[in-house]
């Protein structure tokens, strides 16, 4: 957002998204990784994007993918933006692999939890969101609940939706 009001330009943009979904999140990560194994069933959630996965990112029916006219420069398109956003989180993604395989023989389960599109205002204007498909933030509230009382353990060490496991 702060990129197409001009706030920020592409590199700090690009920049801060990365340090907010992966570089934090992995730096933060290491230093509770001491009390999360004190823990007698430990598991470690981390928030991924269905706009992370590179299956879903050939659809065309999802609008996001939606292919740009011809010409240079490009249109911003109504997520400006989002490239920054799609590219960290699909890192996220790996970076919950790395910690899935760090952490397995220590007894910790990792997930990342692909909440849906949700009307959280981190994207804009929750109202502008609604409008535009997104469903409650309980939603995701709820996912993540069911991952940390057990309900997708068997899907541990993978990126899980609603209803799914979410391709990559």
């Amino acid at each position: 957002m702060q990129y197409a009001t001009g706030t920020m330009t592409m590199r700090e943009a690009w920049t801060k998204s990365w340090d907010v979904n992966v570089t934090s999140t992995h730096v933060i990560t290491h230093h509770f990784i001491p009390l999360l194994l004190e823990s007698d069933d430990p598991r470690l959630v981390f928030l991924a994007s269905g706009a992370s996965s590179l299956a879903n990112s050939e659809s065309p029916h999802i609008p996001v993918n939606a292919v740009p006219p011809k010409g240079w420069p490009k249109p911003p398109g109504p997520m400006p933006g989002m490239a920054a956003y799609r590219s960290a989180k699909t890192g996220l993604n790996m970076m919950m692999r790395e910690w899935h395989r760090m952490l397995k023989e220590d007894g910790v389960k990792v997930w990342a939890v692909s909440p849906g599109f949700l009307a959280t205002g981190l994207g804009g204007s929750p109202e502008v969101m609604k409008a535009m498909g997104a469903g409650d933030p309980a939603i995701g509230g709820q996912i993540v609940k069911g991952v940390v009382e057990g309900a997708r353990d068997a899907d541990v060490g993978k990126v899980v939706a609603k209803d799914n496991v979410q391709p990559w």
